[in-house]
């Protein structure tokens, strides 16, 4: 199996929108240990942001996080 460059890095964030999300992403892909700490009331407000538009398009920016929760 291939060595991920960051295996070691652990990464506690708060975030929202498109871009941070993107990045931390980005980040769990070289091996890092994201925690994203989500608002209890509703997480991340992309989740919703396009509804009715491209259906759980979300799940690409928000995956790759430790605490991440699907809802569907």
């Amino acid at each position: 199996m291939k060595q991920l460059p960051l295996p070691e890095v652990i990464i506690v964030l708060i975030e929202h929108a498109i871009a941070a999300p993107f990045c931390t992403r980005q980040l769990a892909d070289y091996g890092t240990w994201v925690i994203k700490i989500e608002h209890p009331e509703g997480g991340d407000f992309a989740r919703n942001c396009e509804k009715g538009i491209i259906d759980n398009s979300h799940i690409s920016f928000l995956s790759g996080k430790e605490s991440q929760i699907y809802i569907f």
